[in-house]
């Protein structure tokens, strides 16, 4: 943790009194419990999440330690354009807290009430977001809402470097914006020690969702194994689209479905049989867990396409492989044999690099690096 943190974390438990801190997300992820966590070191913190249906999306049901959990809906309007998350803006009024830390997605009508709210209030609004790193040509309606939006906040926290340049580049004042890389902890991690750099596993890791990319990856390490190749895919996670695949590609002993895991533990048991990671389609955090496995991540080349901008963290040879995007499961099964015949000291090397990225993008944690923002807006 950098030294104003810890000043801020003495200057509060001197004082006595802990001010109140809300925390606003659609809901509340196993990687996001870290951050309440920091969060409540130094503040009282009521977090605003909806829980409605987090298992069937992939999701584990988390209760974080908190002040207040603060149960959520969502409302849908303009045929589900526009959402309103239910409970935010009236209590802002009602409380009026030293900070509101709430999730960047602007079709959140919620988002924008707080926004105001907090400038009529005085209520210092952190946004925490993507930026459009997503949007090489924003628009001008999507322009001029992060504009908009970044201008009402008080600060806005991007998730890496390429979402502070693509706010940058739409005009977005550049004292509103700070990086906090997008980042999760793992409970159990895999030193590079451990690996042998012969595994025959390829891990997947995230949720089975439209994006993913599944059926990409199983028809490369298919095209593998009828080549000759010593190579088995583990898939880990749950989502909309488990039941089908399973179907899909039962009775096929080199695929194994082991389900939605949560705990950190079984899956690193699971990763020690994998020599890399690999997510063939949108990909966002998963890749920082597979650093923290020590299995260098294989992803696809084109950074806008992505679920989120942690992507950027894949360099090749160094922390992870890319393959063309654009040239489908026949690039990616021509990534897949160019590391499997690469010696067992590079792929350690590559591990070894993994994991330095996520002890690096751990220090401090994500968590600790909000927590500090917060305190700083509201210490102004």
């Amino acid at each position: 943790m950098s030294e104003k943190t810890s000043l801020g974390t003495e200057t509060a438990n001197r004082s006595g009194v802990k001010r109140t801190v809300f925390y606003v997300q659609p809901l509340i992820a196993r990687y996001r419990v870290e951050v309440v966590d920091a969060l409540g070191r130094l503040f009282k913190v009521k977090v605003f999440a909806s829980s409605d249906g987090v298992e069937v999306r992939g999701f584990s049901r988390e209760n974080p330690e908190c002040e207040e959990f603060i149960e959520t809906g969502v409302v849908h309007l303009l045929s589900k354009r526009i959402k309103i998350q239910t409970k935010v803006l009236w209590r802002i009024v009602r409380e009026r807290p030293s900070a509101v830390l709430i999730f960047a997605d602007v079709t959140y009508l919620s988002l924008w009430l707080a926004l105001v709210a907090g400038r009529v209030l005085r209520v210092p609004i952190v946004i925490h977001g993507q930026g459009l790193y997503r949007h090489v040509k924003s628009g001008l309606a999507r322009t001029l809402c992060y504009r908009t939006a970044v201008a009402l906040s008080t600060q806005y926290v991007c998730y890496s470097e390429a979402s502070r340049h693509s706010l940058e580049r739409i005009g977005c004042s550049g004292s509103k914006l700070v990086v906090a890389s997008n980042s999760l902890t793992v409970a159990q991690t895999v030193d590079p020690s451990e690996k042998t750099g012969t595994e025959e596993g390829v891990l997947f890791l995230g949720r089975l969702r439209e994006g993913s990319n599944v059926e990409g990856l199983i028809e490369a390490v298919e095209k593998l194994r009828r080549e000759g190749y010593s190579i088995v895919l583990h898939l880990v996670g749950g989502g909309e689209h488990r039941d089908r695949l399973q179907r899909t590609y039962a009775h096929r002993t080199h695929l194994i479905w082991h389900g939605a895991v949560f705990n950190d533990d079984e899956i690193a048991t699971i990763s020690r049989a994998c020599r890399i990671g690999c997510y063939p389609g949108a990909a966002g955090l998963s890749v920082v867990h597979m650093f923290g496995l020590s299995l260098p991540p294989l992803v696809h080349d084109q950074l806008p396409l992505h679920m989120g901008p942690e992507p950027e963290y894949v360099e090749t040879s160094r922390t992870g492989f890319l393959y063309a995007r654009e040239g489908g499961v026949e690039a990616l099964a021509t990534s897949l044999r160019e590391i499997w015949a690469l010696p067992p000291e590079a792929i350690r090397e590559t591990a070894t690099g993994a994991f330095s990225k996520y002890q690096r993008l751990n220090s401090p944690t994500l968590g600790q690096r909000l927590a500090e923002v917060v305190y700083k807006v509201i210490e102004r």
